[in-house]
C-alpha cells in the first residue's frame, strides 16, 4: 500500500489529460462510438445510456454502459445520470443471468489512469462469471464483430425492459 505523500507526490506528477481533469477528448474510442463512426453491438440504446459488447471481453458476455453524455470520469456525472447507469448495470446483469445462466457477475469501473482507467470516458463494465473465478485466459482480444452482434442480439433478447436501458 502507498503512503499519503506518496499518493500527492504521484498525483502532482500525474498529467491532466490522464488523471481525474483535463479536457474531454473527443477524438477518444467512446466518442466515436457515439458518433457512430466506430461500429458497436448494441444490447440496449436510449437517449441517454448505450449498452453495448466490448471488442475486448474478459467473459463471454462482458457489457460495457456508457452515457452518451462525455463525461471523463465517475466524478462528472449528475447524481440522476449515475442512478441511470447503474439502473443500466443491473440490468445487464439481469440480462447476463437469464441468457448466458452466469453464476455471478463484476461491476468494474475505474477513475484516472492511477486506477487503470484507459478510456477517459466514464464507463461500467460488467463481467458475467460461470462457477469459477475468471483467469486471464478468459480474455479475449479483438472478438469478431459477428460473434460479438450475435451476443449483443442474446442479451438484448434477455434485457428486463425492453427499449429502456
Amino acid at each position: 500500500m502507498i503512503g499519503l505523500a506518496a499518493a500527492l507526490a504521484l498525483a502532482v506528477q500525474q498529467p491532466p489529460a490522464t488523471g481525474l481533469d483535463g479536457p474531454y477528448d473527443s477524438n477518444g474510442v467512446f466518442a466515436r462510438i457515439l458518433r457512430g463512426t466506430i461500429p458497436v453491438a448494441k444490447v440496449c440504446e436510449d437517449q441517454r445510456t448505450l449498452v453495448f459488447i466490448p471488442k475486448d471481453w474478459r467473459s463471454p458476455g462482458e457489457i460495457l454502459v456508457i452515457p452518451k453524455r462525455h463525461v471523463r470520469n465517475l466524478l462528472g456525472l449528475q447524481p440522476r445520470e449515475l442512478e441511470r447507469l447503474m439502473v443500466a448495470v443491473q440490468h445487464a446483469a439481469v440480462a447476463q443471468r437469464r441468457a448466458l445462466h452466469s453464476t455471478g457477475f463484476q461491476v468494474v469501473q475505474n477513475n484516472g489512469a492511477t486506477s487503470e482507467q484507459t478510456v477517459f470516458h466514464v464507463h461500467f463494465h460488467v463481467v458475467p462469471s460461470f462457477g469459477r473465478v475468471p483467469t486471464s485466459a478468459d480474455f479475449r482480444p479483438d472478438v469478431p464483430m459477428a460473434e460479438m452482434q450475435a451476443m449483443g442480439a442474446r442479451l438484448k433478447r434477455a434485457w428486463p425492459t425492453r427499449g429502456r436501458c
